[in-house]
């Protein structure tokens, strides 16, 4: 994020912002994402932290990492208030701070569209999950047909003013890639907020060694 002026001014307009999405969908989208976990959890891109309040009990600890400063001080504050043990890191998704197979699962929201190398940061989720661990997603991605090619042409301005943001990330071929089954992943849209960019959620697993990607 260092290459990057902008993500403090974005992660304020955001903070102002999050509670209209919130409202008109996010909050339920947030709760699907987390429901049933348990044990030890990584959350990458916290955020301001607003995921924290629907954890379930059976989440004995969340490790939220935020890289932006103002960010990363509205989280530590809803952390105060959750229901679930929450620790807020600084540092980033390419870099969580677990040893391997730590974590029961890894939580991505609206945070792989910014991640300067998806590759690396898919790696590093793969390290830290258990063998039977999972990824849980909500992430915005590439929409088909003629939205697709407006999002291709839009990218360069939209990460600009986006705090780095990716209209145009097709993630589940980059978690494909990564060695993840995706067959529990679906896309559906969003409106009214970003009908320009489709949400990709559900559960990922790391797939069997042996076993082939699908297809590309």
């Amino acid at each position: 994020m260092a290459d990057r002026n902008d993500v403090s001014l974005f992660a304020r307009a955001w903070v102002v912002a999050s509670p209209l999405l919130e409202r008109v969908g996010l909050a339920d989208s947030r709760r699907r994402l987390v429901a049933d976990l348990h044990g030890t959890v990584v959350e990458v891109g916290a955020g301001s932290g607003v995921t924290f309040e629907h954890y379930p009990p059976e989440v004995t600890r969340v490790v939220a990492v935020e890289p932006d400063p103002h960010l990363r001080a509205h989280a530590l504050r809803y952390a105060a208030g959750a229901p679930v043990r929450v620790e807020v890191v600084d540092t980033v998704a390419e870099a969580l701070p677990l040893a391997d197979g730590e974590a029961d699962a890894v939580v991505f929201g609206l945070v792989l569209c910014t991640v300067p190398d998806v590759a690396a940061a898919l790696a590093e989720a793969r390290r830290v999950l258990a063998p039977d661990g999972e990824l849980r997603l909500l992430e915005h991605v590439r929409a088909d047909g003629a939205l697709g090619r407006v999002a291709d042409r839009i990218a360069p301005v939209w990460s600009r003013v986006g705090g780095g943001c990716r209209p145009n990330r097709d993630t589940a071929r980059r978690l494909d890639e990564a060695g993840f089954d995706v067959s529990g992943l679906r896309t559906s849209p969003f409106p009214p907020v970003f009908p320009l960019t489709p949400m990709l959620t559900g559960s990922a697993r790391p797939r069997s060694p042996g076993r082939s990607p699908g297809p590309q």
